[in-house]
């Protein structure tokens, strides 16, 4: 069986390196995104088996991200997790994907996880995606 693959985008260092730490624990290979605004070309070399993608970054949005990710019939079906600090999740997560405009273009992503996040929990969802 070969590991899987998991790419991490976020802007806060200590966000990815919990991350990074804590998944390579778990047998996982971690890589990070270098240019956020040439994700397409991370994706294609990196070629993740699944995508943690952070919501809120200052340079360009996770939402921004995802459906450019969304639109590429290559990489479309790649499992996406979203992370935000944001507490209203399923208004905001109803308000993005669910609306008439974007039902036809955009899946809703996989899973969405609040922060702080809670380790056992993203393991299992990552796992129960990588089945």
């Amino acid at each position: 069986m070969s590991e899987k693959k998991i790419m991490i985008v976020d802007d806060e260092p200590d966000i990815l390196e919990y991350l990074m730490a804590a998944l390579e624990d778990s047998g996982y290979i971690t890589c990070t995104v270098d240019d956020i605004n040439d994700i397409l070309s991370s994706i294609n070399l990196e070629k993740p088996d699944l995508i943690i993608l952070d919501i809120m970054m200052p340079d360009r949005s996770g939402i921004s991200i995802y459906k450019e990710i969304q639109l590429s019939d290559e990489y479309k079906t790649i499992p996406i997790i979203l992370i935000s600090g944001l507490s209203s999740k399923n208004d905001f997560i109803a308000k993005i994907f669910n609306d008439k405009q974007n039902a036809d273009k955009f899946a809703s992503p996989d899973l969405f996880i609040e922060k702080p996040v809670q380790l056992d929990q993203l393991k299992e969802h990552i796992s129960r995606l990588l089945k």
